[in-house]
């Protein structure tokens, strides 16, 4: 779904660039919107004891994680239905009942 924010500033502190208005809504509630970090990543550079890793050595972890987009931020959302990758799963192509 394209969100249109009213205030990107938030955006750059969960390492996401401000460029981004698309976004993969996991969930709505009193608050706003849950939405899907399109990739959130943790690199690590120290040992144990707090020594710089070598780059060969240093590790890459991927992680799921949503985050929250206040009703108050929210300009507009806009659905594009039919398109490719960008419609929700139709109701009807799901097998529900007795076979």
């Amino acid at each position: 779904m394209f969100v249109s924010l009213r205030d990107k500033s938030f955006l750059s502190k969960i390492a996401i660039s401000e460029d981004i208005n698309h976004f993969k809504i996991m969930g709505q509630d009193q608050l706003g919107l849950w939405v899907e970090h399109p990739q959130l990543t943790f690199k690590y550079k120290l040992d144990e004891n707090g020594k710089s890793l070598p780059e060969n050595e240093q590790k890459i972890e991927k992680v799921d994680a949503v985050f929250l987009i206040a009703w108050g931020n929210i300009d507009t959302i806009m659905h594009y239905p039919n398109r490719d990758g960008y419609d929700f799963p139709s109701e009807f192509d799901t097998d529900i009942g007795f076979k």
